[in-house]
């Protein structure tokens, strides 16, 4: 697979304070743990029960056995099992995330902002830069920042604030197939394919200390080279605008 260019970030907001505050560099991460709450039906998306799972096994591929003093020998297998068996590790609830969402393109050369591509590739073009509406349950307000300027500028502050973190986005796995173990660098940086719509970048910091509360990082004012707009305006932003070329 082609590798993926990231053009632009979006932090979504629900009060406009907290917008302008991103916009002043004043980041706010929650840790790993504060998402792992569980789901709502009518949750906004943003809670997982299953973050930071270490191991995912299909009830069809395992067999636990319990072997307990005294008592004697138990084996688990599909027939007692309702679903897929996870495990996870205390250490990741207290890292502190950043969570984005990533407009990037995978496959197309663009030069001097226009893409080259040929016209059956336009609707698949489209469709990497379309942002689901979903998202927009994230915030009524959207700060777009372009990503290179963005990420220079807190991996600058990161270093001279001298925390450890590590940035990437995020890759998507299918539950009902994947059976394995997940890298343990690479936790913080998986979840299920019914996310993958968020299309997130997240930074995790580690601050080496086992803390539940959130933290705040400054990386300095970044209002000139982002924009606050309506969430509801993002489809107009990110709308291609095609050009036939004329024969040479």
């Amino acid at each position: 697979m082609s590798s993926r260019i990231i053009w632009y970030f979006i932090k979504f907001f629900a009060e406009e304070s907290h917008a302008d505050q991103f916009m002043e560099g004043k980041l706010y991460l929650n840790t790993l743990g504060y998402f792992m709450k569980m789901e709502s039906e009518n949750g906004d998306g943003r809670m997982d029960s299953t973050e930071a799972v270490a191991v995912w096994w299909q009830p069809d591929d395992i067999v636990i056995k319990l072997n307990v003093p005294g008592v004697g020998g138990v084996d688990i297998s599909k027939k007692d099992l309702a679903g897929p068996v996870s495990m996870a590790f205390d250490q990741h609830k207290y890292l502190h995330l950043f969570c984005l969402y990533a407009v990037y393109t995978t496959g197309y050369k663009c030069t001097n902002g226009q893409f080259e591509c040929s016209p059956k590739d336009i609707e698949e073009l489209g469709r990497q830069l379309t942002i689901d509406e979903r998202c927009f349950k994230f915030g009524r307000f959207a700060v777009v920042v372009p990503a290179v300027p963005f990420l220079n500028q807190l991996v600058d502050a990161l270093k001279h604030q001298g925390y450890v973190a590590k940035a990437k986005l995020v890759s998507y796995y299918d539950d009902t197939v994947f059976h394995g173990t997940i890298p343990t660098e690479e936790i913080p940086f998986r979840k299920q394919k019914r996310f993958s719509y968020q299309r997130e970048f997240r930074v995790c910091v580690n601050t080496r200390i086992q803390q539940d509360s959130a933290i705040s990082i400054n990386i300095g004012d970044i209002s000139r080279i982002s924009a606050k707009v309506e969430a509801a305006q993002l489809p107009s932003l990110f709308k291609l605008k095609i050009e036939s070329v004329p024969p040479v």
